[in-house]
Formats: structure tokens, C-alpha cells, sequence
């Protein structure tokens, strides 16, 4: 897998726990699908799986969506500065939308929302005129790049909707039954998901899903 070095050009606080790094890429050939992620290598060696929360239209500034835990990973974030040297690794996973002309509903869970935002922004900006629904779980009412989707919503581009993944899936049952279904987060809402998706005659077996591991 091909390897690049790119330099830290800015980091954001999300929310408490929650990071963006924006990281330009050198060189040329550095390529992803909307909805993959990163091996991110900090200058210290250690690697960590990150999600691009960007489109691809913009492939030489990646903003990758970083949720910050204890451990060695969680220490060097908070050492991480503009400006630092980094190499990644990819890009790898395929939470990739098919082209199967059919609408599509995006189940997220905190930070499950970066791989979504990625998609949805690259179908507005190629035109895509399948309909997108968001229905997003915050944790800790933490709502994450609430100034892109806001204003999509507002706009009648997308439908947006957050709280509880049960009551979304329950709201929105036609629309779910009518098209492709993506799912990302951590295990605990996957699973959820499932059971919710079950209640209302969908085939879990359908979805489309990138899990995150374990609740942190």
C-alpha cells in the first residue's frame, strides 16, 4: 500500500473529545473513495486508523476525524502541532456507496458521521441526484460538523435528522425499506442498528457497514 508524506496544517477541536487534523499530502498520485480511511503514522512511529471526514475533490488537504482516548495514541495528539511531519498509509476500507441508482440512508453514531460526510459531500458535489438521508446519534448532543449538514438540510439537499438511532429508523421506515442502507460507529450502535432495522422488516444482512470497534 502506498505510503505519503504530508505535513499537519491545522487541527480543530470538534468537541471535547474529538479531533479534525487537516494533513497536506506531497507529491502527486494520493488518491481515495469518499468513505475510507487512513493509516495516520505520527512522528514518533506509532500508527493509528483515522476516517477521512473530506471529499475527494479535494484530495491534497485530508481532513481526518479523530476521536482522542487514553493510551500512547491519545498522549501524542495532545503533543501533535501544525506543522509536523507525518506519513500515511492507504487509503483503505471499503464503506464505498454502490452505484446502484437507488437513494441512500446513512446510519452514523459519533464519530461514524466523518465517513458520511465524506460521501455526502463528494454526491453534491458530482451532482448525484440520489436522495441522501443523514440520521445521525450524537454522543453527548456533541452534533459534529453541524455547518455542513445544517445548511444541507435546510436547503432541501439532504434530510437531516438526529437523536436516537431507534426513533430515526422507526420515523423514517419507507425511506429505509426504499433504498441503500450505510451504517458507521462502534459496535454498541451497529448492534442496536440492527435490532432496530429488524423491527421494521429490513434485512440487516443488507447493510452496509464500517465499524469502528469497540465502544472506547
Amino acid at each position: 500500500m502506498a505510503m505519503f508524506e504530508s505535513t499537519v496544517t491545522e487541527i480543530e477541536q470538534l468537541a471535547p473529545s474529538v479531533l479534525q487534523i487537516t494533513v497536506s499530502i506531497h507529491g502527486q498520485g494520493f488518491q481515495f473513495k469518499p468513505g475510507q480511511w487512513l493509516n495516520f503514522k505520527f512522528p514518533e512511529g506509532i500508527s493509528r486508523a483515522y476516517t477521512i471526514a473530506s471529499a475527494p475533490e479535494r484530495s491534497q488537504a485530508v481532513q481526518l476525524c479523530v476521536r482522542r482516548g487514553p493510551g500512547k495514541a491519545g498522549a501524542l495528539l495532545e503533543k501533535l502541532e501544525a506543522g509536523a511531519t507525518v506519513v500515511v498509509e492507504g487509503p483503505h476500507g471499503d464503506f464505498v456507496l454502490p452505484q446502484d441508482g437507488r437513494g441512500v440512508v446513512f446510519l452514523a453514531g459519533d464519530t461514524g458521521i466523518a465517513p458520511v460526510r465524506s460521501i455526502t459531500l463528494h454526491m453534491l458535489a458530482t451532482q448525484d441526484a440520489r436522495p441522501i438521508f443523514v440520521l445521525y446519534e450524537p454522543d453527548q448532543r456533541h452534533i459534529l460538523y453541524a455547518a455542513d449538514f445544517d445548511p444541507l438540510a435546510r436547503s432541501g439537499q439532504i434530510v437531516h435528522e438526529s437523536g436516537p438511532i431507534e426513533g430515526l429508523i422507526a420515523r423514517n421506515r419507507s425511506a429505509l425499506l426504499a433504498s441503500t442502507v450505510m451504517a458507521a460507529g462502534f459496535e454498541p450502535f451497529l448492534e442496536r442498528s440492527r435490532e432496530a432495522l429488524e423491527r421494521i422488516g429490513f434485512d440487516p444482512s443488507a447493510l452496509i457497514v464500517e465499524s469502528f470497534g469497540p465502544q472506547p
